[in-house]
């Protein structure tokens, strides 16, 4: 902008000399164009900066070192596509509050892409945009704060853990209630009015001298949980999150339900029980938005 000023103020001179060693209609005219372009640079920088709209096309979800771009449309007068403007965007990753800048130069009814490095898993969410318009000529510019909202979900690969749990050694702990007529495994009450009386239990009943029913019971199991440590080390924190996610599927996969527990050192825990694959996403996208506090020691 400053290189704009020194050209125009030059030519100005320049023209102002040349009109008055030279009084011809030729001088004039050079001299009124010069002095026109700042009254015209000032009325396109205005009408381009009111006028102006950006959007962002940037709500997705990616895998890890997958290539994604985040799409910027700008819209405006028509009369001014001439009009040039530079935008700055912070973008801030979720969980460790890493800050990075977008930056780009561009031209009004353009669209202009950003690609997003997707090194590591996250949450990448921006909502404001700083943006100065400028005139074609570089001389005056209006600064602007728009809300452009954006969010890249980076998620983590699976990744197999160094020892895959042992489905054998899912057993039942305990019985409960059940609903189901004629199990295999039932328990022994005492009669009470209401209950059906196909469950009584005539030979026992006979033996007891009073009415016994046969209550279904069924097998309950251990809640199997997973641990998610969390840690500010990016390569760390991707690689027990690729773990998670395998060992969760494959416990899906053998219709087992189970448990995922996040719980910072000396912090509250928090739990997110997976019973489908549904569960599963909603689980693993909660965690990729959790900040993970500075204050946070490695295990």
């Amino acid at each position: 902008m400053l290189r704009s000023w020194v050209i125009y103020i030059l030519s100005l001179l320049g023209a102002v000399a040349f009109f008055l060693f030279y009084k011809m209609w030729l001088s004039w005219f050079i001299l009124i164009v010069v002095i026109s372009i700042l009254p015209i640079a000032i009325l396109i920088s205005v009408m381009s900066a009111m006028f102006l709209h950006l959007e962002a096309d940037a709500f997705r979800k990616v895998l890890k070192g997958e290539e994604t771009e985040i799409s910027f449309t700008s819209s405006g007068v028509e009369a001014f596509p001439f009009a040039l403007y530079s935008v700055k965007i912070k973008l801030i990753e979720t969980m460790t509050g890493e800050v990075s800048m977008i930056r780009f130069l561009s031209q009004s009814c353009t669209t202009d892409s950003v690609i997003l490095k997707t090194d590591h898993c996250g949450t990448y969410r921006f909502t404001s945009a700083k943006v100065r318009v400028y005139d074609i000529f570089g001389l005056i510019f209006i600064p602007r704060t728009m809300e452009v909202a954006g969010e890249v979900v980076v998620l983590p690969t699976p990744c197999i853990p160094p020892a895959m749990p042992d489905l054998s050694g899912f057993k039942a702990r305990g019985l409960q209630k059940s609903n189901v007529p004629n199990a295999e495994i039932y328990d022994i009450r005492e009669y009470v009015a209401g209950d059906p009386v196909k469950r009584i239990h005539w030979k026992l009943s006979a033996k007891k001298d009073r009415l016994m029913i046969k209550e279904s019971q069924e097998e309950t199991f251990g809640h199997s949980r997973l641990y998610l440590p969390l840690s500010r080390d990016r390569e760390k924190l991707d690689h027990y999150l690729g773990e998670v996610l395998f060992t969760s599927k494959y416990l899906l996969t053998h219709d087992i339900e189970h448990r995922i527990r996040v719980l910072p050192s000396g912090r509250k825990e928090i739990a997110f029980d997976v019973a489908t694959h549904e569960d599963l996403d909603r689980a693993i996208i909660e965690i990729l938005h959790m900040p993970i506090p500075e204050d946070l020691e490695d295990e």
